[in-house]
């Protein structure tokens, strides 16, 4: 039988194929440390433009070293972003600022609701008992209507440098408490860890329980480089935990985005607008 010849099996095949296509599909999720984003790179057209570029690349994407008292200049990126975002525009969950010194820092997620996407709830980690984290994981919890997963945890961190050993290693507490406090066993961590080179050697990972632990994944390797400048390490990373969610990263999706040779910037000009790469994966 031709099925164009049968208006109701056409019809009911479009409406179909339409709920379908709108229900399953991959988000793109990023995490990006922007080098001191503030009202100075704000102020700058050349680099807001590759920020930009960059950022209309994700569904979902953690922004680090946002460091504006008056959060003008992540308001102003957010305003250009939806300015190109067209019919997908963005939301924007910021957390407070932390940090222990005067130069704090805040975490931004943007993501897109057209994708799917809407904020649950948010919270910055409470550590005041242990003081362990300079500026703590901020975490935010989301529906998803458009992959097999119905929800999902995003912890953001971006760990002192100098004592990298000890944050990452009490991320094992922070799954546990989000997986407690959220009821959510689909986790995961991401953002600058500071997490190789001279910050976490070869024989400290080793007493990392994270890293032992047969539950979690870390997709990003060692091996890889998400640095701009001369040095060669992956600091930044993502920890996935829950065999759903990561049953459900598309494979081959996990990698780094060189926006300096997709936009053909020089060494100088890379660095400018970060001294990190932004590292993505995709959720089906």
């Amino acid at each position: 039988m031709n099925i164009t010849k049968s208006p109701l099996i056409f019809i009911t095949l479009l409406v179909l194929i339409q709920f379908f296509g709108e229900v399953h599909g991959n988000i793109k999720i990023g995490a990006f440390n922007m080098k001191v984003f503030g009202v100075t790179k704000a102020s700058k057209p050349k680099i807001m433009d590759i920020l930009i570029k960059i950022i209309l690349r994700y569904d979902v994407i953690l922004l680090q070293e946002i460091r504006d008292s008056t959060d003008a200049a992540i308001g102003l990126l957010l305003q250009e972003v939806n300015r190109r975002a067209g019919k997908r525009p963005f939301m924007m969950k910021i957390s407070e600022r932390l940090g222990r010194t005067n130069s704090k820092e805040q975490y931004a997620f943007f993501y897109r609701t057209t994708s799917g996407i809407s904020l649950r709830s948010s919270y910055v980690y409470n550590d005041n008992a242990n003081d362990i984290f300079e500026r703590e994981p901020f975490v935010v919890h989301f529906d998803s209507t458009k992959t097999n997963l119905m929800r999902f945890a995003l912890v953001g961190i971006h760990v002192k440098p100098k004592d990298a050993v000890n944050e990452i290693t009490a991320l094992s507490d922070v799954i546990k408490e989000v997986t407690s406090r959220l009821k959510e066993t689909n986790i995961i961590i991401m953002g600058d860890l500071n997490a190789d080179c001279s910050y976490v050697s070869k024989s400290a990972w080793t007493k990392i329980p994270l890293r032992q632990d047969t539950k979690v994944t870390w997709p990003v390797g060692d091996n890889i480089d998400t640095t701009t400048g001369t040095t060669d390490c992956a600091y930044d990373r993502f920890i996935v935990s829950g065999a759903k969610i990561q049953k459900n990263v598309v494979k081959g999706s996990v990698r780094v985005f060189y926006f300096d040779t997709e936009y053909s910037l020089s060494y100088a000009e890379a660095l400018e607008v970060s001294d990190h790469y932004p590292i993505e994966l995709e959720l089906i």
